[in-house]
């Protein structure tokens, strides 16, 4: 029988055909009592999107594409500060959840030095973590699979060569192994968990193909794992993971999760369909999702086998009514069948509950994952609580937002952090670029409208999308610039200066150099490669010689926070959720009286 499953959140509205069995839990509700028990505490983290700062231009970065994806182009400083950002985010946890669940998109252009950025963080975390991967993750800006090694190249520059799936399973897998608490599955492949972090690109190419594997104890916090990579058609491989987030002790729920692959598909995707294809017809990923047999049929063997009584949750990247038709069919089938007390998705960038009537006469949960990085910039917490004797189930999601965070933390948002209005770096300010005029058409043209035995036409950055990445390189020199000035180095720690740098001010003038000189572009980006660097390893002081890298790190969490307000407002307007509203003094202010 199942047990009612109460949500402490307001959800959304329910299918007139369907009872609600999800509802907000007012009441008083004390999980020590006797009877209780809780499963483990997860933290949910989505859509990062760590985006390689040396990107050459591409034909998607650009107003035109940005008027119709929100996140095609971001504002620099996010650009800039989203792996600080999700940093910030699983340290101030980390003495608080057992494991971290990312549910994808950790990349952006899904170039290797984009995941090499991510997976330090994640070592760094502190926590044992695991990942459903998303469409941003080994798809060309998320969207498509194009045969077209130039345009990967140009995203990629300066960041290695482009992710396959395959290469993402590879490399994902290997840093899982490599996490002491996984070290069975580390055993089973012949990995050394102690290998040097530079050494995984090699140790993954060792890894088969085809691969399934089952823990011995049913203690392990990974139960099962199994992927499959088709070397021809990358895009058929999947992903499959089942986690133990059962809670300690003699009151622990015995709770598992399982980490499906929404980003599998049976043919490859496509920006555009093409009109003289009838079928089949690529999916675009970023609208999207879907899940072959081969990996629901093995999601459900592993779910039939789950012990019972017990709480079982899937995950995946995409939200349910994202899934193809028939995904959608076959994963609502398991939903009902096997009694998944909740499903958790990302994609979005928002964040919502959704009710689904899947034919059982009751309604059945979605949680959707916002983004860290985009507004609300926004982070979850899960677990379960069961008293199965009075057949009673809660669920607590605790959310999070970046300012809710700083606001709590105290020092942010400090007055003169704020980049003027009007400013080079402005929040903005990569909006000034022209659109792309005939870019769409040139789309159309190449991917609707062209017969598919003939050549696809090239399509390259036009001027449009060369201005708008010239404006974020100057909106990312101007913010270590202000970086440099409001939190000067500290000379008596070592660092990795830039070329022919030995201290701040001929860092500042080779910055004041380069933005004098737009049509030196590689000069900007060499630049930029070393700032990054540069940037990471220094250490701040004030005039005084106190340390100031504490306050550094929550400046640059503010810029970031600024950034993704005003990208989502459109500048800077109020919102309904704003209690606090600053009144600029006016410029020719009344005469007294």
């Amino acid at each position: 029988m199942r047990a009612l499953l109460w949500l402490g959140c307001l959800c959304a509205c329910v299918h007139p055909d369907s009872v609600p069995r999800h509802r907000p839990a007012w009441e008083p509700f004390d999980p020590t009592q006797p009877g209780w028990q809780a499963s483990c505490k997860m933290l949910l983290v989505a859509d990062c999107q760590v985006h390689n700062l040396l990107s050459a231009p591409v034909p998607e970065r650009n107003l035109t594409i940005e008027a119709a994806s929100g996140t095609a182009i971001r504002p620099p400083q996010l650009d800039l500060f989203a792996t600080d950002v999700l940093s910030y985010v699983l340290q101030r946890h980390a003495a608080d959840v057992e494991f971290i669940v990312h549910l994808g998109d950790a990349l952006d252009l899904a170039c290797e030095g984009e995941l090499d950025k991510f997976l330090q963080v994640m070592a760094a975390a502190g926590r044992p973590w695991v990942m459903a991967p998303g469409n941003h993750d080994f798809f060309y800006f998320g969207t498509y699979d194009p045969d077209d090694p130039e345009l990967w190249a140009a995203a990629c520059r300066g960041a290695g060569s482009r992710l396959t799936k395959g290469d993402f399973i590879r490399r994902y897998v290997t840093a899982l192994a490599q996490q002491s608490v996984f070290a069975p599955l580390a055993a089973a492949l012949a990995i050394d968990p102690t290998a040097a972090v530079a050494d995984a690109r090699a140790v993954a190419r060792t890894l088969p193909a085809d691969f399934e594997w089952q823990a011995n104890s049913r203690d392990s916090r990974l139960q099962r794992i199994c992927w499959h990579i088709d070397e021809a058609q990358p895009w058929r491989s999947f992903l499959l993971q089942l986690v133990l987030a059962s809670g300690p002790g003699e009151h622990g729920l015995p709770t598992y999760v399982l980490l499906l692959d929404s980003c599998q598909y049976g043919h490859r995707p496509a920006l555009i369909p093409n009109a003289w294809c009838s079928y089949p017809v690529g999916l675009n990923c970023g609208f999207t999702g879907e899940m072959l047999p081969d990996q629901l049929r093995t999601a459900r063997a592993w779910l039939e086998a789950v012990p019972r009584p017990s709480a079982r949750v899937a995950m995946c990247h995409h939200p349910f009514r994202s899934l193809a038709p028939r995904s959608r069919a076959s994963l609502g089938w398991l939903w009902r069948e096997v009694e998944l007390g909740l499903l958790v998705t990302a994609h979005t960038h928002k964040g919502f509950y959704a009710h689904h009537n899947l034919g059982g006469g009751q309604d059945d949960l979605e949680l959707n994952l916002g983004s860290t990085t985009d507004w609300p910039m926004e982070w979850r917490t899960l677990q379960a609580y069961a008293n199965f004797a009075s057949q009673r189930i809660y669920a607590r999601s605790e959310r999070h937002t970046l300012v809710e965070a700083l606001r709590k933390d105290g020092d942010a948002f400090l007055p003169g952090w704020e980049v003027p209005a009007g400013a080079p770096d402005d929040y903005r300010g990569y909006r000034q670029g022209s659109s792309a005029q005939g870019l769409l058409f040139d789309f159309y043209l190449a991917h609707h409208l062209v017969p598919y035995w003939l050549p696809m036409p090239t399509i390259r950055p036009n001027a449009a999308a060369r201005h708008t990445e010239q404006q974020i390189k100057v909106g990312m020199l101007w913010t270590y610039q202000r970086l440099l000035q409001q939190f000067p180095t500290d000379p008596r720690q070592p660092a990795r200066w830039p070329a022919d740098c030995v201290n701040d001010e001929g860092v500042l003038a080779r910055i004041v150099a380069a933005l004098a000189q737009p049509e030196r572009v590689d000069e900007r980006v060499d630049l930029l490669a070393e700032l990054e660097e540069f940037e990471r390893s220094r250490r701040s002081c004030s005039a005084a010689g106190d340390a100031t890298d504490a306050a550094r790190g929550r400046y640059k969490l503010s810029q970031a926070a600024w950034a993704a307000r005003y990208e989502s407002a459109q500048g800077r307007l109020l919102q309904v959720e704003d209690e606090l509203i600053r009144v600029d003094w006016p410029k020719d202010p009344p005469p007294s009286r």
